[in-house]
């Protein structure tokens, strides 16, 4: 039988040690996660990122486009492995990329370039894409942080919600 001391103790919240960063939970609903997240999940060393990873994907709460959709094909190395990831990620929920899609991003790589900033196409197709329908963007990418300095890219930074 457990003792009041040992009953009234609350639980301390368990929190994923990453380097010397900690990542809490992430907030439930959909977000648009980034090649960056999906690399690093695929990588020893980062058991925490897989794990909220695959919390997401088996929540239904993880989202991809094509372009992440292809940039994760492009580094495959055998036709198994591309053809067993395709099937794999073609049963995500892919955010549109529409004629306004690429249209935006063409306007928000100009708006950038006027500040002397390039992003590579793939990362404004993906912004865009987030800001479109509304999902926070897990990433680990530095651009989308510049990104986040013209439009309202509302950036999952490791866990950390945050509008930049």
């Amino acid at each position: 039988m457990r003792s009041a001391r040992e009953s009234s103790k609350q639980p301390r919240p368990r929190y994923a040690a990453v380097g010397a960063a900690f990542m809490p939970p992430p907030k439930p609903g959909p977000r648009l996660v980034d090649t960056s997240i999906w690399i690093r999940a695929d990588r020893k060393g980062h058991e925490a990122i897989k794990d909220r990873l695959t919390g997401l994907v088996v929540a239904g709460s993880a989202w991809i486009c094509w372009p992440i959709h292809t940039e994760l094909l492009i580094g495959v190395k055998t036709p198994e492995h591309w053809a067993a990831l395709d099937e794999r990620l073609g049963s995500l929920e892919h955010a549109p990329v529409t004629d306004e899609t690429w249209h935006q991003a063409a306007q928000l790589g100009h708006d950038l370039a006027g500040k002397g900033q390039t992003v590579p196409l793939a990362d404004l197709l993906i912004a865009v894409a987030a800001i479109e329908l509304g999902l926070p963007l897990w990433t680990a990418d530095s651009d989308f942080k510049r990104i986040a300095t013209v439009v309202p890219l509302h950036l999952d930074w490791f866990g950390t919600e945050s509008q930049t």
